[in-house]
């Protein structure tokens, strides 16, 4: 009973040394007020470095950084998807300035290189006019390839005296091709002190040189004549022009043909009077009454000091 009783008691004795240390560290514990009094949650660490950490307090970082996808998953979790971003160009300016430095060259290179100049012609079909007078009339020596205007070109050189036609062509990089057609005088036209070539069309243009062969005319009228001043380019009537060509092919011994805008054509005959002629192209017929009445002339032993045939219809003399 003894034994018992004294096991019971050195038993009771550890569980009271328990209870009392419990109650100590209760004490301690309630006089700290470190009590923790909700559930204890185990967080995993981030891995993200600091800089996606640090967007990751910002406003909005890890929207801007991230975009929509980062949204759809917890902060918690640590995770950062960032979308592939597209190289940004890189010397962009540097690439611009050279290719303006470049343009700039090029058009330095075509505005000053002499090559681009003009300096002479290709020039075809000329055979009276001189070529160097139609090149300074083109207007277009010395000048850049770049503002040479075949129209322009074109009228200028129809301005020469004695261009009919003219076509300009121009070529890199300096290259003007003008072709030209000229009249060809078929009389020489003589008022007062000046000479002219007429062509077929009756234009009358500057005389250039002495052509054999020519016929030329005379003009008794010239200050007086309506129509075309002495001095100026122009026309002469055609009429006048068609019936001395059928006159000189009738009589080639003709050298000399005098005209009048009252009585046209007419011409010093060799057996010392003056015949006129008129205008026009019945000739033939003309000449024809012409001698006619000349041999009847002298059949009489009349010397005339003129004959008209002006009309083939009435011919007439004076003595």
């Amino acid at each position: 009973m003894t034994a018992h009783m004294a096991k019971t008691t050195r038993s009771e004795q550890v569980r009271r040394r328990r209870l009392a240390q419990t109650q100590r560290r209760f004490d301690t514990v309630s006089r700290t007020g470190t009590l923790r009094t909700g559930p204890l949650i185990s967080r995993p660490r981030s891995t993200a470095s600091p800089e996606v950490a640090a967007a990751r307090l910002r406003p909005g970082g890890l929207r801007r950084r991230g975009g929509w996808l980062n949204n759809l998953l917890p902060e918690a979790w640590g995770i950062d998807l960032r979308l592939p971003a597209l190289p940004r160009p890189r010397g962009w300016r540097l690439m611009s300035l050279a290719l303006i430095v470049l343009l700039g060259g090029l058009l330095a290179r075509l505005i000053f290189d002499p090559s681009m100049y003009v300096q002479q012609v290709n020039l075809g079909g000329a055979a009276f006019v001189p070529g160097q007078e139609i090149y300074a009339r083109s207007g277009i020596a010395g000048q850049h390839i770049f503002w040479v205007d075949p129209a322009q070109v074109q009228k200028n050189v129809l301005e020469v005296p004695g261009i009919a036609a003219a076509q300009v062509s121009v070529a890199w990089p300096n290259q003007v091709t003008i072709q030209v057609v000229e009249r060809i005088p078929v009389v020489a036209w003589i008022e007062n002190d000046d000479r002219w070539w007429v062509d077929a069309d009756g234009a009358r243009f500057k005389a250039r040189a002495e052509l054999p062969g020519l016929l030329p005319i005379t003009v008794d009228d010239a200050p007086n004549r309506p129509g075309v001043k002495s001095g100026d380019e122009g026309y002469v009537p055609v009429e006048a022009i068609a019936g001395a060509l059928q006159l000189r092919e009738l009589r080639p011994n003709i050298e000399l043909l005098h005209y009048d805008a009252l009585r046209g054509l007419s011409y010093q005959d060799g057996r010392g009077w003056r015949g006129y002629f008129g205008v026009g192209t019945d000739m033939p017929q003309k000449l024809a009454v012409y001698e006619g009445l000349v041999a009847d002339l002298l059949a009489r032993g009349i010397q005339p000091k003129l004959i008209s045939v002006e009309s083939a219809l009435a011919p007439y003399y004076q003595k």
